[in-house]
């Protein structure tokens, strides 16, 4: 069965219509999983409760409203309408609430498939981020869609694109700059054949207008800023010594690089603001006699609560914790009895865990260290790394700050564009050794036992009905519940 998929496959990836029919098929397979069931459970789960009700509170004034302790229940029941006149002293950046606002103002707040709406539409887009950018990096159709298709049965990332807090939708923007880097590194180099003057690059511009749109949806996307413009630094450098010419230069364009990312991520990160800044209720606007000076103020009290956050969870974890999937977040949990709930079973679970694809979680993890030992001297091999390392090493000097391994979403696709490249070589030694034929059947064989391990998972990431003991067997693992 293996063998005879392998050969379909290999056979489909060389027609000239494969980019476009497997982008379209993995897409639709990404938005299937995504959409479907959204509207369960039809509560608040986890932060839901701070950022569904924040985006509302947004939509209707401009910037967030206080609520009441036992606001959820009337909110969940369809009369939102109970929020506090007073503004609400928030710590992260409006962006993600505005596009949360967005499902909400489109099918209304009484319905939770609203809430939710924006972030599965965006975990399907970064699907098709993903094979563009994997087509970039591997100069593969064949291989971009393995990429793709991995992305797509990420459990992780599947509950992300399910559920409406701001890590999905970081992780999207995350994606569109990691393209858009991408291509201005491919413009510049093309710019640098036939010119070595300094100058500002449009690519830039719209991959600093990205990452300030990432910064406008959690704070954490300074990181990732700091690894790309460093990338832009480093490929130029490279870049210039394979030319032939001198490097140095390297070092003044790095300087009008970091300006140019600098202004536009700052001015896209403003423009979230707007309508904070438009709002004469908004917490904060008393701190100081200005707008500006009342933003600084507002934007280092939330500095000091984010260096400062300790508190104790039940589900938190640490950096070194996400790497083993040690502590994976559950979001929702009940037991119910009768057909309304639970169909045709007798009693049921409905259950939502933040649980990776262990199969391509464990196996990104190696791939990373196999990059690290094997391919950091080429340019792929170095942008995953730092996108990695942007997403997870800062974590790494925070470990008693309260943190959750559903963070870990934005290394999901780095783990698997390391996959995708150890795949890709362990196939083209396979050309050079002349087992070809059973490579492909291999890699085809991981891909079948991704697929089943999704299945099996699949109950506990859309919140699928499933007998108890069915449940437990997902969650194995003592401490994983």
């Amino acid at each position: 069965m293996i063998s005879a998929l392998a050969k379909l496959l290999s056979r489909a990836a060389s027609h000239p219509r494969f980019a476009a029919v497997s982008t379209l098929a993995i897409a639709t397979l990404a938005a299937i999983i995504r959409f479907s069931n959204l509207a369960t459970p039809n509560s608040l789960v986890f932060d839901e409760t701070y950022y569904v009700k924040d985006a509302y509170t947004l939509g209707l004034f401009g910037s967030e409203r206080s609520w009441p302790e036992n606001a959820n229940q009337s909110f969940e029941s369809g009369d939102p309408n109970v929020y506090d006149s007073t503004g609400s002293y928030v710590v992260h950046p409006p962006l993600g609430k505005w596009l949360i606002w967005l499902g909400i103002s489109l099918f209304g707040v009484e319905h939770s498939f609203s809430w939710r709406l924006t972030t599965a539409l965006l975990g399907t887009l970064s699907v098709v981020l993903v094979i563009a950018i994997a087509r970039l990096l591997t100069k593969s159709a064949a291989f971009a869609a393995v990429a793709g298709f991995l992305l797509a049965l990420e459990g992780l990332s599947i509950v992300m694109s399910r559920t409406a807090i701001l890590d999905g939708i970081l992780t999207f923007f995350t994606l569109l700059a990691l393209l858009l880097l991408l291509i201005a590194d491919r413009a510049w180099r093309e710019r640098l054949r036939v010119s070595q003057s300094r100058a500002i690059q449009p690519w830039l511009i719209a991959l600093g207008a990205s990452l300030g749109m990432a910064g406008a949806v959690k704070w954490s996307a300074i990181y990732i800023l700091l690894a790309f413009g460093f990338y832009t630094f480093w490929s130029d450098w490279q870049t210039r010594k394979s030319f032939g010419l001198n490097p140095l230069p390297a070092i003044g364009q790095g300087l009008i690089n970091a300006t140019t990312l600098a202004v536009s991520s700052l001015a896209l990160y403003l423009v979230s603001w707007l309508g904070w800044i438009s709002d004469d209720a908004a917490w904060g606007k008393q701190l100081a006699a200005n707008w500006w000076s009342a933003l600084w103020s507002y934007h280092l009290q939330i500095f000091e609560f984010h260096a400062n956050l300790q508190s104790d969870h039940p589900y938190q974890a640490n950096a070194f914790a996400w790497l083993l999937n040690l502590r994976p977040t559950a979001f929702y949990f009940e037991q119910f009895e009768g057909p309304e709930s639970c169909g045709l079973l007798d009693s049921c679970t409905i259950a939502i865990t933040a649980m990776p694809n262990l199969l391509i979680w464990f196996g990104g993890l190696l791939a990373t260290a196999w990059l690290i030992r094997h391919r950091l001297q080429t340019r792929a091999g170095q942008l995953i790394l730092l996108g990695f390392l942007g997403a997870w090493l800062p974590w790494v000097f925070l470990l008693e700050r309260t943190a959750f391994q559903f963070y870990a979403v934005l290394i999901a696709p780095f783990f698997i564009l390391a996959l995708t490249l150890v795949l890709q070589h362990y196939w083209r030694r396979g050309l050079l050794l002349k087992v070809q034929r059973l490579r492909e059947r291999r890699i085809t064989g991981f891909l079948l036992a991704t697929s089943l391990l999704a299945i099996f998972y699949l109950p506990l990431w859309i919140g699928l009905p499933v007998p108890y003991d069915f449940w437990r067997w997902q969650l194995l693992l003592p401490i994983w519940i």
